[in-house]
């Protein structure tokens, strides 16, 4: 599953992944990012959107597998 995560981040525009990892994954705050990079907070906010929109389609497949066998 970490795998397909990490291939699926790699297919994101290179501004839409630093935000979503340094958010998700890092636990940096939108602010914190704001502050050391200088991007205003909505664009970040709009940034990690479409990552999240991006990462849910491209994952769906793995997920209801995940969850169709967990039912079993």
């Amino acid at each position: 599953m970490w795998e397909e995560l990490e291939n699926a981040l790699c297919e994101l525009p290179n501004e839409q992944r630093a935000v979503f990892e340094l958010n998700e994954l890092q636990g940096i705050s939108f602010a914190e990012i704001s502050e050391s990079t200088g991007i205003p907070v909505n664009t970040l906010l709009s940034r990690k959107r479409y990552a999240v929109q991006f990462l849910r389609r491209r994952l769906k497949e793995l997920y209801d597998d995940f969850t169709d066998n967990d039912t079993e």
